[in-house]
């Protein structure tokens, strides 16, 4: 085409008279966001009080004011303004929302009561900021996943997308729980206002990598908004910033890039590109409606305290049991609650049904569906597709039931004919310690009793983890399957790798043991580096248990007893350089070893060549 042309024709199409102003001020409206929620941030969190102080509040008001101003040209300066609500309806819809609250509440103010002695203009100040606050933060959120979507259908791979989502959301944390208002203001502690950076980074770090070793205990050292934020943090670090991004992108019904679809495929774990939409709709409805059934469930366990304090203690354990995150507000965990039912049926089905996979779970639902909807058909009707299990919910469900009832078996023997401590276990301890251990973190008894036998098999269980697209991590059932699939073909002198009639690619078995090779180097690389700085040699035990858990996500520790005869887990022990190696070792874990690598290899180009093949000796 003559370049005259196409630039003319670029021109004519273009949709604003000023294009280069208009992108100024959408950069603008990005600034304004971030500011303003700076100043809510910094407000509430220094100053520790419900109400914004005056100047946040006055920074909060001009960032949407500048805001509204923003979007008023670039709807003066637009070709097009019959579409540009249409095109821009988050922005127009937050303005004309803010804007009609302001209204409203300038006519009632009058009529309310003054509760706060401030005067009609200081009343009025305050239900304006509030409003503000409230708006701002929803329009600005809602921009960060529209970013997180842009970027996933941009150039980003998403190797990398999942490494800079986890490095902002761990940021983010860190920020706000160094903040005075998320640290409990207790005289037994050391009287520091505000949480130490790398208390804060280790914390952040645990909840959003859905790891749950502390350093400190929850529900003590931390205060409500700090308690709040951590549960957000694991919440969206389980079930990944891709997928909220996605869920804006459905209600707003926009349909997903191509590029995005497959991002959001290969963070799900899932192979269907046309059911990505469908998927996402089910992940979360699957994982708010759970954890909903799973806070109701709770509410008797927390008999005896404030109905607002037990709906938050059974809500905040749900969702940490859903998220495999292992976070707990009580004290020491379970321990000793083995027995109840909230404990070894409840909170150790929220961890089961989260390690399995929103995939497979999306599976199931198809297939049961499909099931239900062919025996309601009469003979008349029009005959159904019949759906059915994929090879990996087979192998996930499987593997699943195999790990529980031997992992259970195990403890439970283990325990039995060596008991470590005078109070034999019981059949609910081992079997929630099998289920826990699969990347969970609650435990019901002390992990530092345990007999060493029961030791290495725990860090076995730690390393396989959860299921591939869960909440959980190690090195995924899915991985272990394959690799005792492997070494069945291998004695039935197979070439293939094969199950449940099916044969598996040899890419993905390559990339199964790479997985498992890199996550063991991995786990076994920590240990080391654990006992030469903290040189203990005699705690070699303990010390692989902790980069187990930390490397798996898992978030159970060892007990140790320190020189002045305390006994205290092996997370607090650690010296400051070894807490900043398992912060490391859990940010590795969540992402996994391999995605690292491969992100930091970049994209390799295809390869139109193949060498001769050559036997080499294994043995």
């Amino acid at each position: 085409m003559d370049p005259n042309v196409n630039e003319t024709h670029r021109w004519f199409f273009r949709p604003t008279l000023h294009p280069v102003r208009a992108q100024w001020l959408r950069r603008l409206d990005a600034i304004c966001q971030f500011l303003g929620m700076t100043a809510i941030v910094v407000g509430h969190g220094l100053y520790s009080s419900r109400l914004l102080p005056w100047h946040a509040g006055l920074v909060v008001m001009g960032t949407l004011l500048t805001i509204s101003v923003a979007l008023g040209m670039r709807y003066h300066w637009s070709l097009a303004q019959q579409s540009f609500g249409t095109r821009h309806l988050h922005s127009v819809a937050t303005v004309a929302i803010w804007l009609s609250a302001i209204l409203v509440a300038s006519l009632f103010a009058p009529f309310a009561e003054d509760s706060l002695g401030i005067g009609f203009v200081g009343q009025l100040w305050t239900v304006w900021v509030l409003v503000s606050e409230i708006i701002l933060a929803t329009y600005s959120l809602i921009g960060f996943f529209k970013g997180v979507r842009k970027a996933a259908s941009g150039w980003i791979s998403p190797a990398y997308l999942l490494l800079l989502s986890f490095f902002l959301l761990i940021t983010l944390g860190t920020l706000l729980l160094m903040l005075p208002v998320s640290r409990a203001q207790n005289p037994a502690l050391d009287g520091t206002e505000r949480a130490p950076f790398l208390t804060a980074l280790f914390t952040a770090t645990s909840a959003s990598c859905v790891t749950g070793l502390v350093v400190e205990d929850t529900g003590v050292y931390w205060s409500r908004p700090g308690q709040c934020v951590i549960m957000v943090l694991f919440q969206i670090g389980g079930l990944g910033i891709m997928t909220f991004g996605a869920f804006f992108a459905v209600i707003a019904g926009r349909s997903a890039r191509v590029s995005e679809v497959a991002t959001i495929r290969d963070l799900l774990a899932t192979e269907a590109l046309g059911d990505v939409r469908r998927l996402v709709k089910a992940i979360l409805g699957f994982t708010f409606g759970i954890e909903l059934i799973g806070t109701l469930l709770l509410l008797p366990h927390f008999n005896g305290l404030s109905w607002s304090e037990r709906l938050f203690q059974a809500a905040f354990h749900s969702v940490s049991a859903f998220c495999n995150a292992g976070f707990a507000l009580t004290e020491n965990s379970f321990v000793g609650m083995g027995h109840r039912w909230t404990v070894w049926g409840v909170l150790a089905g929220l961890i089961i049904v989260g390690g399995l996979g929103f995939a497979v779970l999306y599976n199931v639902m198809l297939v049961s569906r499909s099931i239900l909807r062919r025996s309601a058909r009469t003979p008349f009707d029009t005959p159904l597709r019949k759906v059915r299990l994929s090879l990996t919910s087979r192998l996930v469900i499987a593997t699943t039931l195999l790990l529980l009832v031997l992992g259970t078996g195990g403890v439970y023997c283990l325990e039995r004919i060596q008991p470590s401590s005078d109070s034999p276990i019981s059949l609910t301890d081992a079997w929630f310690q099998s289920v826990t251990l699969r990347t969970a973190g609650f435990n019901t008894i002390e992990e530092g009793d345990l007999n060493p036998a029961t030791k290495l098999l725990s860090i076995m269980l730690m390393v396989i983890g959860a299921s591939p697209g869960s909440t959980g991590g190690g090195v995924k059932t899915i991985v272990f399957a394959i690799a005792a699939l492997g070494l069945v073909s291998v004695m039935r002198g197979r070439d293939h790798v094969e199950a449940a009639g099916r044969s598996i690619p040899s890419v993905t078995v390559n990339r199964a043991l790479a997985i498992l090779f890199v996550s063991v180097i991995t786990i076994m690389t920590t240990t080391i580096l654990l006992v030469m700085i903290e040189h203990r040699p005699e705690r070699l035990l303990d010390h692989m248990f902790e980069a187990t858990s930390a490397v798996g996500t898992v978030g159970l520790s060892t007990s140790v007893t320190l020189d002045d005869g305390t006994v205290v887990s092996t997370t607090k022990s650690l010296q400051p350089m070894s807490r900043v190696l398992i912060v490391l070792a859990m940010f590795l874990g969540r992402v996994g070893p391999l995605t690292l690598l491969l992100a930091l290899a970049g994209d390799a180009g295809a390869i139109r060549y193949e060498y001769p093949q050559e036997r080499v000796l294994l043995g």
